[in-house]
């Protein structure tokens, strides 16, 4: 099996692929399964009073996260979450549903869902507790045709977050990214 995986840190190889996809900028990322339980991200958003939900767009898709802090269910703090691949390369080679499948509060949180490829996934996370630090990851796993070689396509993101509902402060805790995606295609 052949692996070809693209991104800001890592480069295709192989013409087809390259022809089919073109460059897609995203950053390659370990899992959250693939990350030591203690270690904490370095960088995360912090959901505040002014800054109540996120919105995340690069050349692989789009991710949005809210928390409401007011309201009958803010003391659970939920957040409600979204993935949409949008790369109409991706869409192209796509043969097939994808099964995206997604992991957070701490291996507590999972959803899994089987849906077209370009489709807007959405789940909610709950319960958060206040000022910790989380981590929502997600992949999607479809079946794809790249150069008449068929193949096997993963595109996961993950999220670094943290809810303060005491602050009024701005979002990111830290400079530097809260959302990584990553796309790898195997033949």
């Amino acid at each position: 099996m052949r692996m070809h995986t693209f991104g800001r840190t890592a480069a295709a190889s192989g013409t087809a692929l390259v022809m089919a996809l073109g460059s897609v900028s995203a950053a390659s990322t370990a899992t959250a399964a693939e990350r030591p339980e203690h270690a904490a991200p370095t960088h995360y958003y912090v959901f505040t009073q002014r800054h109540q939900s996120f919105v995340y767009h690069d050349s692989v898709g789009t991710f949005r996260a809210q928390v409401r802090l007011t309201g009958p269910h803010s003391r659970r703090y939920p957040m409600p979450w979204m993935f949409q691949i949008t790369s109409a390369k991706l869409r192209a080679i796509a043969r097939g549903n994808a099964v995206c499948t997604a992991t957070g509060l701490n291996g507590r949180y999972h959803d899994r869902h089987v849906i077209p490829v370009g489709y807007v996934w959405h789940s909610t996370v709950a319960p958060h507790r206040a000022r910790k630090v989380y981590t929502l990851s997600g992949t999607c796993t479809f079946a794809v045709q790249v150069g008449g070689r068929p193949g096997r396509a993963f595109v996961g993101f993950s999220f670094h977050y943290a809810v303060n509902p005491s602050s009024r402060g701005a979002g990111p805790a830290s400079s530097g990214p809260v959302v990584k995606t990553s796309v790898q295609i195997r033949h």
